[in-house]
């Protein structure tokens, strides 16, 4: 959504159309001048499928006028279905895969039930983003024209560092808007930013936190929002961690969260763009991620992040515990790190590049239509 709001930002009419995942939710909002409107989801049958695929295809039909590209996440039914509505109404579609790996896009059109037709119609959408070189590779080697595929590069908005006083009054401010969320003095504080879920190796941290030896008590905030909340909570009791793990829910705006803490954990072993872990860097936050190669393309092992194997508690235990224990050791990471993030992962760089790409879809089907 933080791309769709700059490209309404610069003038251009942006229309986001998406499952409705919950009954209460309107049907058509306005989200930082983006308009979203939503159908009912698919289910798991044929029927609720070719239904949703029915009134997407209706909604691209009635709103033809106000588009020029559409823009599919996914290598999946969404996009199979755009192109089908591409061929009869004349618009060009560019597909943004979701992620690589076995998890991923590519793998599902193997795996799954409908997947190599869906590919059928998805290898000739005009072109292809890939996020990171991983899913660049996955996609040559999956067929897709190597010509027809942008590696595109994540941004996220750099961030002012954090000092000590910065922290201590982000720290205050949750604490007044919720008192669950009162630190111990003196406590280090690390944060967990996603979606609960066991794919995300929330396991292997809760593990960790049981090993963990600090020199200060070390509290973990898990933010977020998933299937598995309940799950998480009852491993948490189990685990006898109440007074040290804490599902603080989801944020809207997770400023207060990064600048209120110490260090940034991902575990997750999902390879996916890794927006998250960039977020957190901005900030001049250290972070230990996920040995996974999306994290490895992202930021320099040691020098800007700690990677770690994913299914190893003890090795989170011991690096979250140097960190913690290390503050200009940590300082030094997350300022190599958001120094980087300035580099190489720019916001408005981003913005420019999808805006160039759309452009010059829509002017060459413009031109070949001409």
């Amino acid at each position: 959504m933080r791309l769709l709001g700059e490209l309404a930002r610069r003038g251009h009419q942006t229309t986001v159309i998406t499952p409705k995942w919950q009954i209460d939710w309107p049907e058509e909002t306005d989200y930082a001048g983006v308009r979203v409107l939503r159908v009912p989801p698919p289910g798991q049958s044929v029927w609720s499928e070719a239904f949703y695929a029915g009134r997407l295809r209706r909604i691209l039909r009635r709103q033809r006028n106000r588009y020029d590209v559409a823009l599919v996440s996914g290598l999946w039914h969404d996009a199979a279905t755009t192109l089908k509505s591409a061929r009869e109404l004349r618009f060009p579609v560019v597909i943004q895969p979701e992620r690589p790996g076995l998890k991923g896009d590519c793998h599902r059109q193997i795996e799954a039930r409908g997947g190599r037709r869906i590919k059928s119609r998805c290898v000739s959408a005009d072109e292809f983003i890939a996020l990171s070189p991983l899913l660049q590779r996955e996609l040559t080697a999956a067929g897709y024209a190597r010509t027809r595929i942008r590696l595109l590069t994540l941004g996220v908005p750099l961030q002012l560092p954090t000092t000590m006083a910065q922290r201590d009054e982000a720290r205050r401010s949750l604490a007044s808007a919720d008192p669950a969320l009162v630190l111990p003095r003196h406590a280090k504080l690390a944060v967990f930013a996603g979606r609960l879920h066991m794919s995300e190796r929330l396991e292997t941290l809760l593990e960790a936190w049981k090993l963990l030896r600090c020199a200060q008590p070390a509290i973990l905030w898990i933010c977020g929002d998933g299937p598995d909340r309940d799950q998480v909570r009852r491993k948490i009791i189990e685990s006898g961690l109440l007074d040290r793990v804490k599902l603080v829910g989801a944020f809207d705006d997770v400023e207060d969260l990064f600048r209120a803490a110490d260090l940034a954990v991902f575990p997750s072993s999902d390879e996916g763009p890794g927006v998250g872990l960039l977020e957190a860097a901005s900030f001049g936050l250290p972070v230990v991620a996920a040995a996974t190669a999306s994290n490895c393309d992202l930021l320099s092992q040691d020098e800007e992040l700690r990677l770690v194997s994913k299914d190893d508690p003890a090795a989170w235990a011991s690096v979250v515990t140097e960190l913690l224990d290390d503050a200009e050791r940590a300082r030094q990471m997350g300022a190599a790190a958001r120094r980087r993030i300035g580099e190489s992962y720019s916001l408005v760089a981003m913005v420019d590049a999808y805006e160039r790409l759309l452009s010059e879809v829509a002017a060459l089907r413009l031109k070949g239509a001409t």
